[in-house]
């Protein structure tokens, strides 16, 4: 008879509990993870409240910069600065042509690394307060960094290709010599650079114009 009495009564609790309903597993699905559509989406609309192509420029680089990858990017950025140290330290007094080739290698490597070292700490203290980079408070030591690399890096330039017709890379003993692998790596590693920022801008320009034209099509129908 108990056991009888046990079923009754879990068949009567079974009967009592209700169904979830849709607003429950709504709310539920609230508090769920964005997709990894989420910065196609925020690009979008930044690409309907933009004035123009400048505008939407502007707003599409922030959000870019202010994301994950972008971040996991810049670490593996760090790299690239410790072969400039690296390279520029070994090869210190190996370019009688040019002295500053070497120079220019371990001090635009130290202080590209720095700078990146102290973005990625800004941008994992944003993520940890949730904050985003419109309400983040500028670094006033990043912009100092920033105007310095830049003048650096223009003047690695005239070191670099000042020399390349006269380069000697062969002879040592020659008062045009310059260590081949320190040079060829200052060289390429410059020659990057420009190469880069020509992908990006073009990449830039036709996001510009897929958006732009998608925000028209939108408002006209």
């Amino acid at each position: 008879m108990s056991t009888e009495k046990d079923v009754e009564a879990l068949a009567s609790s079974f009967e009592a509990e209700e169904p979830p309903s849709y607003g429950t597993v709504d709310s539920q699905q609230a508090g769920a993870p964005p997709s990894y559509s989420s910065l196609y989406g925020e690009i979008k609309k930044a690409s309907q409240e933009s004035d123009g192509n400048v505008d939407f420029a502007k707003k599409a680089s922030a959000l870019i910069a202010g994301s994950i990858g972008c971040t996991i990017f810049m670490g593996f950025m760090l790299a690239l600065p410790i072969a400039y140290i690296v390279i520029g330290a070994v090869y210190l007094r190996d370019c009688t042509i040019q002295r500053m080739i070497p120079i220019y290698l371990v001090v635009m490597g130290s202080f590209s690394a720095a700078k990146n070292l102290m973005s990625l700490g800004e941008r994992f203290k944003n993520h940890r307060e949730d904050e985003s980079e419109k309400n983040a408070k500028p670094n006033p030591l990043d912009g100092l960094f920033g105007c310095f690399i830049l003048a650096w890096f223009i003047a690695g330039n005239v070191w670099i290709y000042s020399v390349y017709t006269t380069v000697n890379m062969a002879d040592p003993a020659d008062a045009n010599y310059c260590q081949p692998t320190l040079y060829l790596f200052a060289f390429w590693a410059t020659t990057a650079t420009y190469i880069c920022l020509g992908l990006m801008m073009c990449c830039c320009c036709c996001a510009a114009v897929v958006f732009g034209s998608a925000a028209a099509r939108s408002e006209n129908s």
